[in-house]
Parts: C-alpha cells; sequence; structure tokens
C-alpha cells in the first residue's frame, strides 16, 4: 500500500512538472513560427504601402496635368494662343517651365515679353502653391513660398511647377516634334523619358523610360 501511494505521488510530481513547463512559455519553434509570420505580414504591408503611394502620386500627377490643362486651353481662349516656347536661347526643360508658369499667372505675355505691374490680367493657376518650386545657387530644388508682394513685383520670380517625383512638368509649344498641339506631360518616377528634336515622320517605338510617363501618350504620341 504504501509503495503505491508513493509512486503515484512521484507520478503526481512529474506530471506537475511537465505541465509547469509546458505553461512556462513558447518552444523556439513556435517563437520561429511566429517571427516568420511578423516577417511575412510586415512585407505584405510595406508592399502594399509601396503600391499605393506610387499610385496616389500618379493620381495627383494625373489631375494636376488635367488642370494645367484646362488653364492652357482658358489662356489660349483669352489671350489668342498657348505660351511659346520657340523663342527661348535654351532647350532647358527649367527655363521652358519657367515661361510656362510666369504666362500662366499673367506675369509675361504668350511670347516671354514682361506684363508691366498695373496691366496684369487673370492668374490661371489658382491653386499652383504646393506646385512650384525652385533651384537655388547649386541648382538643388528647394520648395518656394511667393508672396503676393512678390508676384506683383517688378521682379519676376524664376520658378517651375513640379509633379510629384519633383520633376519639373515637361512643357513645349510649338512641339518640336511635329505633333499639332501643345506638348504637356510627367516623365514619372524615374525622371526620365525620351527627347525628340526633329519633325517625326512616324510613330516611334515607344522606350522602356516612357513606360512611367503620365500620360502614358507623351511624349511621341505613341501607340497605346
Amino acid at each position: 500500500m504504501h509503495d503505491f501511494v508513493d509512486k503515484t505521488n512521484r507520478a503526481g510530481k512529474i506530471h506537475g512538472k511537465m505541465r509547469n513547463r509546458d505553461q512556462a512559455g513558447f518552444t523556439l519553434i513556435e517563437l520561429l513560427v511566429v517571427i516568420v509570420i511578423i516577417g511575412i505580414l510586415s512585407s505584405m504591408s510595406f508592399g502594399a504601402y509601396v503600391w499605393w503611394d506610387k499610385a496616389k502620386a500618379k493620381k495627383s500627377a494625373q489631375s494636376q496635368i488635367e488642370a494645367l490643362q484646362l488653364a492652357l486651353e482658358q489662356y489660349k481662349s483669352d489671350r489668342g494662343g498657348y505660351p511659346r516656347t520657340d523663342d527661348l536661347s535654351s532647350e532647358d526643360e527649367k527655363v521652358r517651365g519657367i515661361l510656362f508658369f510666369q504666362a500662366l499667372t499673367g506675369l509675361v505675355d504668350r511670347f516671354g515679353e514682361k506684363i508691366e505691374v498695373d496691366r496684369r490680367g487673370t492668374d490661371y493657376l489658382p491653386n499652383w502653391d504646393s506646385m512650384i518650386k525652385g533651384s537655388d545657387e547649386d541648382g538643388e530644388i528647394r520648395q518656394v513660398t511667393l508672396t503676393l508682394e512678390q508676384m506683383k513685383g517688378d521682379q519676376l520670380p524664376d520658378v517651375f511647377l513640379l509633379d510629384p517625383w519633383d520633376n519639373p512638368y515637361v512643357y513645349e509649344n510649338p512641339r518640336s516634334d511635329g505633333h499639332k498641339g501643345f506638348l504637356l506631360y510627367s516623365k514619372g518616377p524615374d525622371g526620365e523619358s525620351s527627347v525628340f528634336d526633329s519633325e517625326l515622320t512616324a510613330t516611334p517605338e515607344k522606350a522602356d523610360e516612357d513606360l512611367d510617363n503620365v500620360p502614358d501618350y507623351e511624349p511621341g504620341k505613341w501607340n497605346r
């Protein structure tokens, strides 16, 4: 009888120790499984955020271009034509971008000639504040805030409108590729695009650097 009780007690103690050890925490395998799951979920969340951020930037560029296109059409209706870039001495996109901004804000006429303060008319870009940038002495792009006094002053601001990826919107009129109308587009997140400086005799083949342009048919009026 004594031996039976003793064995029973020892069995109970062993069982209790095992139960306590099981309740003490996760095993190494369990911890590894949890870490792997957390890693997978984090990767999925990061990937979803990157996709959402890119989609948001592209949608913003599309909206801004549509607003600029409407501004250009209103400008043409009032001024008899779009702002012209063919008289510029530089082919730099920033220089064309400066004229583009100055014309649509009524600082210069469609040929780039300065308009006197008392003769300045309509501002065709009522919501341009978030898009305006300039370059410092080192050529670095920086955010610019223009006051009303600066806009009404004699000195013309050398600033330009930038897309969501901090690249100047490309504007050209007349188009050097021979197509009718003006050229206006964003180079997209890669900041690269083809350049056509002579009249196109045929629709060019779309290059890889143009795949993310906004809109996707510029420059060159690619076959969609």
